[in-house]
């Protein structure tokens, strides 16, 4: 006798891809078209969770980019009040040079938020590292300020590897 299982097929009624009328979950999208309320019930509030979560990255990924805006911002005031104070050309271009890749950095984010967000994150470490060495005192100086950037920018990496990783699994 010739199995007719694979003939009788319909679609699922959450994607509406081709599916066998006998199987319980969708293997495209994972809808229990014939499981019970409870497991219907379950796949919709996942989904609302994940919604929710893509929702919060893009923010947490958004902030982080307006905090590059905001470095940038930082750099090219303070090379002008330095300028200001010492006439030295030289710091006004070197904190001009870093806005403009703080600048480049936080527009590249649009399109590899993972990559200019973490290149964005060494930068400034780096740049406070290097305060450090040359006066030590800084270091300690505008604490609060350095702690919330780190975090922004942290905090939008991680939700830029998540998104990624996510992407990357659903291909």
């Amino acid at each position: 006798m010739e199995n007719t299982s694979s003939l009788n097929e319909s679609a699922c009624s959450f994607c509406k891809k081709p599916i066998e009328e006998d199987v319980i979950f969708c293997p495209h999208c994972g809808h229990p078209e014939n499981g019970t309320e409870k497991e219907r019930a379950q796949f919709f509030a996942k989904r609302a969770m994940n919604k929710n979560k893509a929702i919060d990255a893009k923010d947490k990924i958004s902030s982080a980019r307006n905090t590059l805006f905001v470095l940038a911002g930082i750099m090219v005031l303070f090379g002008i009040i330095i300028y200001g104070s010492t006439n030295s050309v030289l710091d006004l271009g070197i904190n001009l040079f870093f806005a403009f890749i703080y600048l480049v950095l936080a527009f590249w984010s649009e399109q590899k938020p993972f990559v200019a967000l973490l290149i964005g994150l060494f930068l400034y470490i780096t740049l406070i590292v290097i305060n450090a060495i040359i006066d030590p005192v800084t270091l300690v100086r505008g604490i609060i300020w350095k702690v919330l950037i780190i975090s922004y920018l942290g905090k939008g990496i991680y939700s830029a590897l998540e998104a990624r990783n996510k992407e990357n699994s659903s291909n």
